[in-house]
C-alpha cells in the first residue's frame, strides 16, 4: 500500500464530521484554487482537493492546465504526475482502477 492509498484508508476510517475536518486540513496544501482549470464555480461551491474528493460537481468541464505534480499535497503522498487533472478525471484511486 502506498502513501496515498494508506491516505484514502484512514480518511475512509473517519466520521463525516472528521472527514469534513481532515479534508479541510489537507486542503491548506492544496494548488487547486490557483490552477488555471479551476473556476469561480469551483470556488463558490468551494471545491477541492480533487486528488481524494474527485471531480468537480459541475464545475470544472475543461482542462486548461494542471498544477497537480507541483502541489505540495500531492508530492507529499507520491502522486500527480503519472494520473492528474483530479478536478475532471476524478481521484487518484479511481484512475489508477481505470
Amino acid at each position: 500500500m502506498d502513501k496515498f492509498e494508506k491516505l484514502t484508508e484512514e480518511l475512509s476510517q473517519l466520521s463525516d464530521e472528521e472527514y469534513v475536518k481532515k479534508i479541510k486540513e489537507l486542503g491548506t496544501d492544496c494548488v487547486c484554487p490557483i490552477c488555471p482549470s479551476y473556476n469561480d464555480c469551483a470556488k463558490d461551491k468551494q471545491e477541492n482537493v480533487f486528488c481524494i474528493t474527485g471531480k468537480s460537481d459541475g464545475c470544472i468541464t475543461m482542462e486548461m492546465g494542471c498544477l497537480c505534480p507541483t502541489c505540495p499535497l500531492a508530492q507529499k503522498y507520491e502522486i500527480g504526475v503519472m494520473y492528474n487533472f483530479y478536478c475532471h478525471r476524478g481521484t487518484e484511486i479511481k484512475q489508477k482502477k481505470g
